[in-house]
């Protein structure tokens, strides 16, 4: 089998269909779910946030998951070429600015994951629990020359599996971290949920309080939605670039969004009922996965081997995330200008890398950027690839592409003009509330 295919229109392609499956739940699979979910659980409600999140999956994540899925395939190119490709009025500038999104979403988010990859190596040293995990997290994100050690790394082992390529690089290393990965969460949430006291965390994390559920958490989890799925007209686009004709996409966006919920919901199993039984406060925010998992890992028989596989194996999942993201800005620069593929990755890496200086040095720029990067131009994108598939390529071709490889009932009218027009009207409350929140946090 070779690494090139006919109907992918000459370009790489996957080597299996497992391997595909694994690799599109890799990109989707990430920080977002073991790290943000959480998180964003406590602060919202748990089981109000945990129910709104999985109606938000079925109306909106899937069908947007399907569109990019059909534009990438029906293109060929990433973003920078897919939106010029369709005819889309000014759609080259569309596609820069996305690419522009990912470069500087990626520069603090290989910070994040170099977080990890640190807590890896300390959980390895068998120190994880001797430890003061709220006390560690705040040394170690003062100390510049550590994190850019742990960045380094993490942007060269980036660089090592993009210049390998999608079947010899992505899809290899896919098909082994991701299910050891579900697999670990399983024996995690054992030991969370036999803490004494983790039941009251269950029950808040499970049982949906309705008067909770407001605007904000619809928001939150609407946010959250695209933030895991890693929704946004890039990442998943450059991917089904390499998809050939015989793929469903409608299988492929329902296995990819029930994946990756499912990794989200384990992951809340492993932190929620923990942080309650142990004292942490669940609306903490960014710090409550490196503070509940290491005090979790103090408890427990050869805790430090646990810790070792639970954050090695975090990383493998923020690291799968980061190579798809860098494989967007490749993909641009070699699709429209014919760079050779490992001068592209040495650039982008390396200026990841500088750009990554500054949120190396400030967990509130982090948190700031994330708020414009991610929380609002990721929508953005999103917003932009529906307009593209629905208001640009139009009713025929969009049906025609999303049912090549289609073996049961043909996807229909439906589909199309839910993605027309009811999905952008649940991305437009994202970038009301969420430009709403950048005023507030820039401005007053």
């Amino acid at each position: 089998m070779t690494d090139v295919d006919a109907t992918a229109g000459g370009r790489p392609r996957f080597g299996s269909a497992f391997g595909l499956l694994m690799t599109f739940i890799g990109v989707a699979v990430g920080l977002g779910n073991v790290w943000r979910f959480p998180y964003m659980a406590g602060a919202f409600g748990g089981g109000a946030f945990l129910l709104v999140y999985i109606v938000l999956l079925f109306a909106f994540g899937i069908p947007a998951l399907m569109a990019e899925l059909a534009l990438g395939r029906m293109t060929r190119r990433g973003p920078v070429g897919a939106f010029k490709r369709i005819g889309m009025p000014g759609g080259a500038i569309v596609g820069w600015v996305l690419f522009i999104t990912v470069l500087m979403a990626l520069s603090y988010y290989a910070v994040v994951v170099g977080w990890v990859l640190r807590y890896t190596f300390i959980s390895a040293s068998g120190a994880i629990g001797s430890i003061a995990p709220e006390s560690f997290f705040e040394t170690m994100l003062g100390g510049f020359w550590g994190q850019f050690l742990m960045t380094a790394i993490v942007l060269a082992l980036v660089a090592v599996v993009l210049v390998l390529g999608i079947k010899k690089g992505v899809e290899r290393v896919s098909k082994i971290g991701m299910p050891l990965l579900f697999l670990l969460l399983f024996v995690l949430i054992g030991r969370s949920l036999t803490l004494p006291g983790a039941g009251a965390g269950l029950t808040y994390y499970l049982y949906p309080e309705f008067s909770m559920i407001d605007a904000g958490v619809v928001a939150a989890a609407l946010g959250q939605l695209f933030f895991s799925l890693a929704l946004g007209g890039t990442f998943l686009v450059t991917y089904a670039s390499y998809l050939g004709d015989d793929v469903d996409v409608r299988k492929g966006a329902v296995s990819i969004g029930v994946g990756e919920t499912f990794a989200s919901i384990l992951a809340g199993f492993v932190i929620l009922p923990a942080a309650v039984a142990l004292g942490i406060e669940v609306g903490s925010g960014p710090p409550l996965t490196f503070v509940t998992a290491p005090s979790i890992f103090a408890r427990v028989p050869s805790g430090a081997v646990f810790a070792t596989l639970f954050f090695g194996l975090l990383f493998f999942a923020a690291f799968l995330s980061a190579v798809a993201g860098f494989e967007v800005l490749v993909a641009g620069v070699a699709d429209e200008h014919g760079w050779d593929r490992k001068i592209a990755v040495t650039v982008f890496c390396g200026a990841a890398l500088l750009l990554a200086i500054v949120p190396m040095q400030s967990l509130d720029y982090i948190l700031k950027s994330d708020l414009f990067w991610g929380s609002t131009m990721q929508p953005v994108g999103s917003a932009l690839a529906l307009i593209g598939l629905a208001w640009v390529v139009g009713l025929g071709r969009a049906l025609e592409e999303a049912n090549k490889g289609r073996r049961g009932r043909p996807i229909g009218r439906f589909w199309f003009y839910w993605i027309k027009y009811v999905v952008p009207i649940g991305i437009g409350v994202i970038l009301v509330l969420g430009l709403r929140d950048v005023f507030r946090t820039f401005v007053l």
